[in-house]
Order: structure tokens, then C-alpha cells, then sequence
């Protein structure tokens, strides 16, 4: 019996155009209290980072399921891999 598997976040908005997607995720993160938010410096610098990993794929990270646009957001989250990237 291995992990549970993560349902693809990709999958579960079938339907929807990239625009839509990417509206939805500026949505999203424009929600984020500012408290909260990542700094633009330091967010920038994640996507960068995450922009050479081998685990991004279409905007998604493989090794957790998230959109790194987001996770990349929340100043608390960390890259999931091990070790962490951020």
C-alpha cells in the first residue's frame, strides 16, 4: 500500500480555458490577506526557483499537486521537496 494519491487540481477544473484557470489563481491570491502574502521580491524569487525544478509541470508541482503560483503566495508555505527549495 503506497501514499494516497493527490487528485491533479488540473483534472478537477476540466473544462474550464487556461485564461479562466489563470483568473481563478489571480483571484485566488489577490484574496490572500496581506499579512499573509509573500513579499513581491521573495515571490518572485520562488517562481524562479521553481521555474528550474524538475517537478514543475504546466504550472503544477508533482511532487504536492499545488499550483506553485499559489503556494508560492502564502508567505508560510515551503516547497515540498525534500529538501525544500524555499
Amino acid at each position: 500500500m503506497g501514499a494516497p494519491r493527490i487528485p491533479c487540481r488540473r483534472c478537477m477544473i476540466t473544462g474550464l480555458r487556461e485564461e479562466e484557470v489563470l483568473l481563478r489563481l489571480s483571484d485566488y491570491i489577490d484574496a490572500i490577506e496581506p499579512d499573509r502574502r509573500t513579499p513581491d521580491a521573495e515571490y518572485r524569487r520562488r517562481l524562479a526557483v521553481c521555474e528550474t525544478c524538475d517537478k514543475l509541470a504546466d504550472g503544477m508541482c508533482r511532487e504536492c499537486g499545488c499550483f506553485v503560483l499559489y503556494r508560492a503566495a502564502v508567505a508560510t508555505n515551503d516547497c515540498p521537496d525534500l529538501p525544500s527549495r524555499w
